[in-house]
């Protein structure tokens, strides 16, 4: 096989080389960013992994602490009844205070 040479102007070579030389720069760049993101992405892991056992032991404490207390005597539903109850009642009487000063006004009109 016959090897042939090209001609390349002065200023094609230079330039050339520029675009070569920033590639390559470019690529350094891009395996420095790569580099950052994986430390980056390991820490956060590591800090992942520290907080879900500090919240584990965190749960496991709060259940032995709950489990010292005494118990409630209502539960939580109860309780939310009740409030709802009075509420009802005070929407009642809210309603019949109402029903009444208008009876009190009619009554002024007439």
């Amino acid at each position: 096989m016959e090897t042939r040479y090209l001609r390349i102007s002065y200023e094609d070579s230079i330039s050339g080389k520029k675009q070569l030389l920033s590639t390559q720069l470019n690529l350094l760049n891009t395996v420095k960013r790569v580099h950052n993101y994986t430390s980056l992405r390991k820490s956060e892991l590591t800090k992942k992994r520290k907080l879900q056992t500090a919240l584990r032991e965190l749960r496991t404490k709060i259940k032995s602490f709950m489990s010292t207390l005494p118990k409630e005597e209502l539960s939580t539903k109860e309780i939310r009844k009740k409030l709802q109850k009075k509420k009802e009642k005070k929407e009642d009487l809210n309603l019949q205070e109402q029903l009444q000063e208008i009876r009190e006004k009619l009554e002024k009109l007439q």
